[in-house]
């Protein structure tokens, strides 16, 4: 499979898939394989997406939420902020192409900003838990 070969959708499934494995790794430290797998995943999702074309402004919304996202990681932001960043991000995505689906799109979204801000919570908790934050 050539990256030309990969409509829109599969790679917005692709890059899902990636960045779930690249969380699996951060969770579990020293596996190895999913890390390497899902930088892989993520890195072919891109080029394909990339290759075909994509929308600025929807670019400029998956970066900022990944963003707000990424702040998480840093401070206590409010449930508003991770709501409003999972949001652009599946807005971002569903118009990311014109021939993407905003029924795979939307869910991968979800997903990823869901699956970022509960995975966040949990390292902050176990952070302040060991006395780190």
């Amino acid at each position: 499979m050539s990256l030309t070969t990969l409509t829109p959708d599969q790679a917005v499934l692709l890059l899902t898939l990636g960045l779930a494995l690249i969380y699996l790794e951060l969770n579990r430290p020293g596996w190895i394989i999913p890390g390497a797998l899902g930088l892989l995943a993520t890195l072919l999702a891109a080029a394909a997406l990339l290759h075909d074309g994509i929308n600025t402004v929807a670019a400029v919304l998956c970066t900022t939420a990944a963003a707000l996202l990424a702040l998480g990681l840093r401070r206590s932001v409010p449930n508003t902020v991770a709501a409003a960043a999972t949001l652009a991000l599946t807005l971002g995505l569903t118009r990311l192409n014109p021939a993407m689906h905003a029924a795979v799109a939307a869910p991968c979204g979800l997903l990823i900003g869901a699956g970022t801000t509960l995975l966040t919570g949990i390292a902050r908790r176990a952070r302040r838990n060991k006395g780190l934050d």
